[in-house]
């Protein structure tokens, strides 16, 4: 009788249907009519996710966050993200073209969420896609955090362009080795958006406007064509980067008796002259690093990763150049300021013998002695804050040189572009070793 209850209990567990995970699998298609979440007009809606009816490479990133985070945290975290996500869209491969961002809180109170978005930089956000921010009300009862059976935060869910589950991480390292796959599958399909700068002169570089550039392939045929404007930019879209590329400018009075021409990025930062080629037309041929460079890619090392790189090599000292951004005229450290200074730390604290030297940079608008003052004010706000969080103040230098290394075009008096302007807007850490 024993036996017979044991094959029973046997038959009858193969017979029940095998108990549901609390986990979504790679490739489970994403349940749309449970993805219900509350926008910032505080209306119900559902995510926009890929369906598979529409022939595109569209990815969806759904980034689940907890209101019991911190400020710095949420906008560390949300840095990475969007710098990965601003390397790959459009500027990767074919498979990862156009991705979007999809931010969900779990919170219960909407002020308080609303209150998170306005102090994080989730509202001004540095990704040049699409970015939507929602709140799943209700925390882990929540459909659109059921939807994706969420266990803990932060939690990354990348959908492919069928509407599958593709990625489930909290990691962004994990999330650029993912992007970086899928280029690698489609290598054979690298495109691109190329942008850049034409300018003319000598000694006063001048943006050359409203002027036709060309996109060559193999020296020989047009395959895109546009204009420059105001500020001598132009840029051409989604572009197969495995070509032979070149970049020709038309031919007219303004180019005609001699004038250099450059070409240069958007930010002003200076790339090649041109020359003219056998039929007296002003070409570039653009190299592999020509392309990365007018690709608009971030660097893809943060100052951790520069450091740890020095710190292999018999180098005695690395100067990194860093984009601390401070509100107008202050000098207040920010959270997106503590968010490299924090890393600073790490390194400062690892390495004790190691000293800094901080020099703040400015653009030339305004006085040119207010500048000098405020720059040295920001170096000196730096310090404070490490030294505030332990490191010997011996070990710091601070330095301001206002608007005296300015390093495009855009001295006293010339117009220039924002992105011109936020290129001399900037903070060196010279690290020296002991």
């Amino acid at each position: 009788m024993k036996y017979f209850s044991v094959i029973i209990f046997l038959i009858i567990g193969r017979l029940m249907p095998a108990q549901k995970t609390d986990k979504l699998n790679m490739g489970d298609k994403i349940p749309f009519s449970r993805v219900a979440v509350v926008g910032q007009d505080k209306k119900a809606t559902n995510i926009d996710l890929p369906n598979d009816k529409t022939m595109n490479d569209r990815f969806v990133l759904v980034y689940f966050y907890s209101a019991g985070a911190s400020v710095k945290e949420l906008t560390a975290f949300n840095n990475d993200i969007e710098k990965i996500l601003n390397k790959y869209r459009n500027n990767a491969c074919k498979g990862a073209g156009d991705i979007e961002y999809v931010t969900i809180c779990a919170e219960k109170d909407y002020d308080k969420w609303m209150k998170i978005v306005s102090e994080t930089n989730y509202n001004k956000s540095k990704f040049s896609g699409k970015k939507t921010n929602y709140l799943a009300q209700g925390e882990l009862k929540d459909k659109a955090v059921n939807a994706f059976k969420v266990t803990k935060m932060p939690a990354l869910f990348l959908v492919n362009p069928k509407g599958r589950l593709y990625l489930e991480t909290d990691s962004f390292e994990v999330l650029e080795k993912t992007f970086q796959n899928i280029c690698r599958v489609n290598a054979s399909y690298s495109t691109a958006d190329i942008s850049g700068k034409l300018l003319i002169g000598d000694k006063n570089k001048l943006p050359l406007t409203a002027h036709s550039v060309y996109l060559v392939k193999e020296n020989k045929d047009t395959i895109k064509t546009t204009s420059t404007d105001n500020f001598g930019d132009f840029k051409f879209r989604q572009i197969d980067t495995t070509q032979n590329l070149s970049i020709r400018i038309e031919q007219n009075n303004k180019t005609k008796g001699g004038p250099k021409v450059y070409l240069a990025k958007q930010n002003g930062e200076l790339v090649s002259e041109f020359k003219r080629n056998a039929a007296g037309n002003f070409e570039y041929k653009l190299l592999a690093i020509d392309v990365e460079r007018l690709s608009e890619l971030d660097d893809e090392d943060d100052i951790a990763v520069k450091y740890k790189k020095f710190n292999s090599t018999n180098k005695k000292d690395l100067t990194v150049t860093e984009n601390v951004y401070y509100e107008s005229s202050k000098y207040t450290i920010l959270t997106e300021n503590e968010i490299v200074l924090d890393k600073v730390l790490v390194i400062l604290n690892a390495y004790p013998l190691v000293k800094l030297e901080i020099i703040s940079h400015t653009d030339a608008l305004g006085d040119d002695a207010g500048n000098l003052k405020l720059s040295q004010s920001r170096s000196n706000a730096v310090i404070d804050y490490l030294v505030a969080k332990g490191i010997g103040k011996e070990r710091l230098k601070a330095i301001g040189k206002g608007e005296t290394e300015i390093r495009n075009r855009c001295a006293n008096g010339i117009e220039c572009s924002d992105k011109e302007q936020e290129y001399n807007r900037r903070t060196e850490f010279k690290f020296i070793k002991g």
